[in-house]
């Protein structure tokens, strides 16, 4: 009996000491939670070692909770020091109630550490089913020409007859160690000023010719430019296409990268930052221009 009674308590010592949790429901996206849980998808695909946004109904996420203080040196910036503590800009920023990225030597931050799920912890089982590809068209005024519907088998007859077109290709290429993902993680939170282009602050078209340059691409400056630059994406996209969108409705004017599996990164103005979106999201469908593929980062591919 006494072993009994002890067990309650020490599942609760186990529980307290794992950290608060989140499990998945129905319509939750990564973007979603870290919203609700004043986090960012970054911190929580480190804090759970996820490769990728794809979500299981029950999943149960781990959440944030450590915190350490660094005294501001010499040099130092918001973006160095969210990368030396696994954090991002934007959660330092709210947990010391910054409006800006000035920053002051002897200031003491406290910084929202991410605890890295070490590599003999398996990650999550991986949906069997995951969606497919995200057509570049979407609702591109100018919709590309969609593929021939297949056709009725033929009747047999001496002479042989085509076969049907093959259907739309599903988005099966998603290389979580793809060198552009790998990159693009370490943008995430960055701030986002129009204009910009350094490792303090980027507007949308930078971060994308900041982020290829990486990888040793040269792109052009502006989203108008990186628009005409390229060729226009048919089918399904692959990783590392560039997603367009018009929010004033006329010409080009902003740009992201597509990740795989229905998401894109971009320098966002409206949430002040880099971040990880759904193309899916009513109003990016809105929006939505087309896609342009970057030939160079394909033939860096085997």
């Amino acid at each position: 009996m006494r072993i009994i009674a002890v067990l309650p308590w020490l599942v609760a010592l186990v529980l307290a000491q794992a950290g608060p949790t989140y499990t998945v429901q129905r319509g939750d996206t990564l973007f979603s939670i870290a919203k609700r849980h004043d986090t960012t998808v970054e911190i929580l695909m480190r804090l759970n070692n996820l490769s990728d946004a794809t979500l299981n109904v029950g999943q149960v996420l781990q959440l944030p909770t450590q915190t350490v203080q660094h005294t501001v040196q010499r040099g130092d910036t918001l973006f160095s020091i969210a990368r030396r503590y696994g954090s991002t800009v934007q959660a330092i920023q709210q947990e010391n109630n910054l409006e800006g990225t000035t920053l002051s030597l002897g200031q003491v931050l406290r910084i929202p550490q991410v605890r890295v799920v070490s590599p003999s912890n398996p990650a999550p089982t991986p949906n069997p089913n995951p969606p497919g590809g995200v057509s570049a068209g979407l609702t591109n005024p100018t919709p590309l020409p969609n593929p021939t519907p297949p056709q009725p088998a033929p009747e047999p007859a001496p002479q042989p007859q085509p076969s049907p077109p093959p259907s739309q290709p599903l988005d099966t290429d998603y290389d979580p160690t793809h060198p552009l993902i790998l990159v693009v993680l370490k943008y995430l939170g960055l701030p986002y000023v129009f204009g910009a282009s350094s490792d303090r602050a980027v507007d949308c078209s930078a971060f994308v010719q900041q982020v290829f340059a990486e990888v040793g691409i040269k792109v052009p400056r502006t989203s108008r430019e990186q628009w005409a630059a390229f060729s226009t994406v048919q089918g399904a996209m692959r990783q590392g296409d560039l997603v367009f969108f018009s929010f004033g409705g006329r010409q080009i004017d902003h740009v992201g990268i597509y990740l795989g599996r229905g998401v894109f990164a971009h320098a966002n103005s409206y949430g002040s930052r880099v971040v990880i979106e759904s193309l899916d999201s009513p109003f990016y469908k809105r929006v939505y221009r087309g896609a342009k593929r970057v030939e160079a980062l394909s033939a860096q591919q085997p």
